[in-house]
């Protein structure tokens, strides 16, 4: 799975060359590695060159686009001839509480409908993930591979410790929707520490593809 820039970094070695875009770069601008160039700017609108790159690779980036074709646009504008495209986007309404008190549950799942329509209010696809496959297929890519990757995790796991804290974060931005209470976010918390209790956690899917030689 291609998710870092050292990693790529590491794979395409002394004779590739990797460039990082990002509009917040303060978890790469330190990356000192002679193959890495890191560019602070928005994906839509960066100056690269076209059809100069071998691969792209873009996690979590097109689901905060609005207008993400225009970005998916750009990326493929930028692809060699058979050039490779890694997307993962995730599928928020995947999010589900399946098991716990039956009460927190109910808050869980309210506060998941929340997270759902903060992002339909913003004009953003939460369910991108499942659909980019028809979406690369329409552009006329060559499917390569599809994962679903949708886990199942307990309370105090990774996940659930990072949904947590997200969760924390956009509290105010959730309850203004009016899907849920203050009173749902403090249960959803606990449930997210609950080593008994188990949850469905936004799932991430992963499309590879090519573009025509």
């Amino acid at each position: 799975m291609l998710t870092t820039t050292k990693g790529l970094a590491e794979i395409v070695g002394e004779d590739g060359k990797v460039i990082a875009v990002d509009l917040d770069t303060q978890f790469i601008a330190n990356i000192e590695l002679p193959n890495v160039e890191v560019l602070k700017a928005d994906i839509r609108h960066v100056p690269l060159e076209r059809h100069s790159f071998d691969l792209i690779h873009a996690r979590h980036v097109l689901v905060h686009i609005p207008n993400f074709q225009v970005a998916l646009s750009q990326m493929l504008d930028s692809l060699k001839p058979g050039g490779w495209i890694v997307v993962e986007e995730p599928d928020i309404s995947a999010a589900k509480a399946v098991f716990g008190n039956e009460a927190v549950c109910q808050s869980v799942n309210r506060v998941n409908q929340a997270s759902l329509q903060m992002f339909a209010n913003r004009g953003i696809d939460y369910a991108l993930g499942v659909k980019l496959p028809a979406i690369f297929q329409k552009l006329g890519l060559q499917l390569l591979s599809i994962e679903n990757d949708t886990p199942l995790s307990q309370g105090d796991s990774g996940i659930a410790k990072v949904m947590k804290m997200s969760t924390v974060q956009l509290a105010d931005k959730y309850v203004a929707t009016g899907k849920a209470t203050h009173q749902d976010i403090e249960q959803y918390c606990l449930f997210a520490e609950n080593t008994n209790a188990w949850a469905i956690y936004p799932a991430t899917v992963r499309v590879t593809a090519r573009t025509a030689a």
